[in-house]
């Protein structure tokens, strides 16, 4: 009879264990099942001005909830010192402000220099710096377009001619994290005769759309590294879109989608077209809207629940910048705002929007979790303390942010780049650290139950 009732804190410590399991099973079940409610949590913020009056040389802002039909937010009127703002390029900065860097010159006019503004709102602008081109002759500089790479460097690429060359893309890179300052411009390696150069980062390669100043197609080229060397794929027409197209603006998609604006010489209107890899397009059709009244400009990707991802280019797996985008990314680039930690403690939310919490059994050992985000990610999993009283934490997922793509800082480019998402590795990942939990306990148990008898 003694011998039979010193098993009873052994069936105990089996039944907690089973407990614990079934809670993990839960906490896989709940990540891999959660609705995604992406759409709702998303907003594709459009930068641009209206024409060439100088009524319209001014800012003004659109939003959309899917990328493709816009409302407007504001027409701010803001036009910077000078009285006029052409071709704006959009981001958000790790500051959570949004910055614009655009041509403050009419294009009759030539410029010197280009300036950044900044808003905490989108709505109210201050002007921030005027950058001088820093090259022999300038003549016109125009269209800079934010550029985050994967590293975290951020970089504006403008297009420059002089009184002796044609149009080139010059590289400036901040040289501090007010982009107040930048070092001297370095060339691409595009051109010369190419102008409105936008890129985008997938991987490891870099993807540049310029227009073709003669032929006045866009033009794909692609290269190593961002200086360059740079090979055409597409050249002509390639994609089908036809001449007198220019001011191409990428960004992404939550599908992973790519959709490129752009302007048409002409009564054509503003167009876009999709493509799921950069090198295959559809054709190009308005964007309803904004077709007529709009000029060039770029989109912003915004993640409400996960931070932004701005206009200009960076992508890499594992982030979106945005993006930008190439100015979509930007963050996704761009740039690309910073990426939500699903990390959750007992009873509160963290970064998931659905939280499981629980008993591990006997000793007091409780865990919480972030289940899941909007995007369908894991939070990180932590489990209370232990019935030694020692906090036992899982790093289980970490940091997953929507469609897992900006791989750097998300406040840059709204270019993510398109990677299978991780979070059903990251749930089996926090299956295993609770699974390993329970294991634990119940061989402190069985060791205490045997030292009980003996």
């Amino acid at each position: 009879m003694k011998r039979l009732s010193h098993q009873a804190p052994l069936r105990r410590a089996r039944r907690a264990a089973g407990r614990a399991s079934f809670l993990g099973v839960s906490l896989l079940l709940a990540a891999l099942g959660a609705p995604r409610t992406a759409s709702a949590a998303t907003r594709y913020v459009f930068a641009t001005f209206l024409g060439d009056d100088a009524s319209k040389e001014k800012l003004s802002l659109y939003t959309s909830k899917n990328g493709l039909d816009f409302t407007l937010l504001a027409n701010t009127g803001f036009a910077g010192p000078t009285g006029v703002l052409r071709d704006p390029s959009i981001m958000k900065h790790s500051d959570g402000q949004y910055y614009i860097a655009y041509t403050l010159k009419s294009w009759t006019t030539t410029s010197a220099s280009f300036a950044i503004a900044s808003s905490p709102d989108l709505k109210t602008w201050t002007f921030r710096t005027e950058v001088p081109a820093q090259v022999a002759g300038v003549k016109d500089t125009w269209a800079p377009e934010w550029f985050k790479d994967t590293d975290g460097s951020i970089h504006l690429i403008v297009s420059i001619d002089t009184d002796t060359t044609q149009f080139k893309s010059y590289l400036y890179t901040a040289s501090d994290d007010t982009l107040a300052k930048w070092d001297a411009p370095t060339p691409l390696g595009i051109g010369p005769n190419y102008i409105d150069t936008f890129v985008v980062k997938v991987g490891a390669l870099y993807h540049a759309f310029t227009k073709n100043e003669t032929s006045k197609f866009i033009e794909h080229a692609t290269a190593d590294a961002l200086k360059g060397p740079w090979t055409f794929v597409g050249k002509g027409d390639w994609a089908g879109w036809g001449s007198g197209k220019e001011g191409p603006a990428l960004f992404q998609l939550e599908s992973g989608e790519w959709r490129l604006f752009m302007d048409c010489y002409g009564n054509c209107g503003y167009l876009q077209a999709k493509s799921s890899d950069l090198n295959t397009w559809s054709a190009s059709s308005k964007v309803q809207v904004l077709s007529g009244v709009v000029r060039h400009g770029t989109v912003l990707r915004e993640d409400d629940a996960v931070g932004a991802a701005g206009s200009g280019g960076t992508g890499g797996s594992g982030n979106t910048n945005h993006g930008g985008a190439g100015n979509a990314g930007a963050g996704n680039a761009g740039a690309s705002g910073s990426g939500a930690s699903g990390a959750a403690s007992a009873g509160s939310p963290g970064g998931g929007t659905t939280n499981v919490a629980g008993s591990l059994g006997a000793g007091g050992a409780s865990a919480s979790a972030g289940a899941t985000n909007q995007a369908g990610s894991v939070g990180s999993l932590a489990a209370g303390s232990n019935s030694g009283g020692s906090a036992l934490t899982s790093g289980a997922a970490g940091h997953l942010r929507a469609d897992d793509n900006h791989a750097s800082d998300r406040d840059g480019c709204s270019c993510a780049v398109p990677s299978a998402s991780r979070a059903p590795h990251a749930a089996l990942g926090a299956l295993v650290a609770l699974v390993s939990q329970a294991v634990a306990l119940r061989r402190r148990r069985v060791r205490h139950s045997r030292g009980r008898t003996a």
